[in-house]
């Protein structure tokens, strides 16, 4: 499911591309914003289908390896495919069902999954859990192969890549959830793939108003800004941290009910894997400036219980 972070990278994402340009409509922002984030969904799902097209690479590789007696088929111990969660996953019938309806499918890029299973065949965990008695600790040793073999896979990653130009920017995202659903499914009483979005009329609503209320405020926001960074070369300045004080201001100033220390930490956060190495520093300075000066001209109203004083 899509944090209100996650929604903050794609508002960041859509705008970024919005001010690089000329011509790209308000309108057609919020339509890929929409669309681009209902493709990670897509995304998600797709990652999640490799796990199992790769226990049915292992099936075909041990009935090969049978066929031709190499190894006596005693010798493997336990199976990638018998592992809880990708047992789960194989018969999980609200996941088959999200999969037959996003038609998603590896079939025409079965070389990729091929590559993806020789590279995970060949590493001392797979053989662990495969070859030997030694006990292990199922969620952390599927977790460590997911991020070790699949989420850094560069066959995976390019095929993903040209399957739809939008998911590269998404993959870290739809890759995130994935991992969430590994955890959730070995520490939390109920199995369920994740939803989209937590609460979808809510954060939906949260993602245009943050794109639109931001491009409709750009001429007032860069002057507030501008303001606060006469000792710094403008020109310099990444515009992904110009576009991240814009949103930080939009949520200062519009959404009266997220907390001044939310949006602030949230944006100093995002910057430390979407910009540059001194940019947390810079936003995080701006930031102060900015909203120091809002709240002394009284330009910062928050409302709810708790956020007054905020």
């Amino acid at each position: 499911m899509l944090a209100r972070r996650h929604l903050r990278i794609r508002v960041l994402q859509t705008l970024y591309t919005y001010y690089q340009y000329e011509g790209y409509s308000r309108a057609k922002a919020e339509k890929d914003l929409v669309e681009g984030t209902e493709r990670v969904y897509d995304l998600y799902l797709t990652l999640l289908q490799l796990m199992l097209e790769l226990a049915e690479q292992e099936n075909l590789y041990r009935i090969d390896v049978a066929s031709k007696f190499i190894v006596n088929k005693r010798e493997f111990k336990r199976s990638f495919s018998q592992l809880a969660f990708v047992s789960w996953l194989q018969e999980f019938k609200p996941f088959k069902d999200a999969v037959k309806k996003s038609k998603i499918s590896w079939q025409a890029d079965m070389e990729a999954v091929g590559k993806c299973f020789y590279k995970l065949r060949q590493t001392t965990a797979y053989r662990t859990l495969t070859m030997t008695d030694e006990a292990i600790n199922e969620q952390e040793w599927i977790q460590k192969i997911y991020k070790d073999e699949i989420e850094g896979s560069e066959f995976v990653n390019s095929v993903l890549e040209e399957k739809n130009i939008w998911w590269a920017e998404s993959l870290s995202l739809a890759q995130s959830m994935v991992v969430k659903t590994i955890r959730m499914f070995y520490t939390s009483q109920e199995k369920n793939i994740l939803p989209l979005f937590r609460d979808e009329e809510d954060d939906r609503k949260f993602m245009v108003d943050l794109l639109n209320e931001t491009i409709k405020n750009d001429k007032e926001w860069t002057a507030i800004i501008a303001a606060r960074t006469k000792n710094w070369d403008v020109e310099r300045i990444a515009l992904t941290d110009i576009i991240m004080l814009k949103m930080a201001i939009t949520e200062f100033m519009q959404f009266t009910q997220i907390p001044l220390k939310v949006t602030m930490n949230e944006y100093i956060d995002i910057s430390k894997d979407y910009s540059t190495p001194q940019s947390k520093v810079f936003i995080n300075g701006v930031l102060d400036k900015i909203v120091e000066d809002l709240r002394s001209e009284n330009k910062i109203v928050k409302t709810g219980r708790g956020l007054v004083e905020n």
